[in-house]
């Protein structure tokens, strides 16, 4: 969805358009929650914050203004600060997958499977700081402009973060 389309809809939804928020919803809810998971390694822990997210970005849904990024930026914005409350609430760190997806079928999930397990033990592998720009970048498929603004930094801070982090996990993958 583009910038514009975007705005489009949230325009519509500031104004009670309940189908224009269902639009937004739809069009969102799998990025985030595919960073959600991968932030919080535990898929009924991103559920709950998901909906924690959504909850409160509906009620700030009258004050949101477009500042440059996209309203989905502005959604993972949210749903980080939601992810470090209740780190800071459980105090420590995210715990790892206690319950693996349900892969049907085999053969077609096989591939797939072994990606995300390279994936996710080269993400390991990073630091905090290079996970967190991988997923807003990847997972999230958040500009540099819009990772720069979840995480409070320039554009060009992010792009450098990112290209950093690509480089490191480039080293990692080839020691495997």
């Amino acid at each position: 969805m583009s910038l514009d389309e975007e705005l489009a809809l949230v325009k519509r939804a500031q104004t009670g358009d309940r189908a224009a928020l269902a639009e937004l919803f739809d069009d969102i809810t799998p990025r985030l929650y595919g960073y959600l998971v991968n932030t919080l390694r535990h898929t009924e822990l991103a559920e709950d914050c998901l909906q924690t997210t959504w909850l409160k970005a509906i009620g700030a849904l009258p004050r949101f203004r477009p500042r440059g990024v996209r309203f989905s930026a502005w959604l993972f914005a949210i749903a980080r600060n939601v992810c470090q409350e209740h780190w800071r609430k459980a105090a420590h760190e995210p715990p790892l997958p206690e319950n693996p997806p349900d892969h049907s079928d085999q053969a077609a999930t096989s591939e797939r499977l072994q990606e995300k397990i390279l994936t996710e033990s080269i993400l390991r592998q990073l630091s905090p700081t290079d996970q967190e720009i991988l997923r807003l970048r990847y997972l999230g498929e958040l500009t540099f402009k819009e990772s720069a603004a979840v995480l409070g930094i320039a554009p060009l801070v992010a792009r450098v973060r990112a290209h950093r982090a690509l480089a490191r996990a480039r080293v990692i993958l080839n020691r495997s």
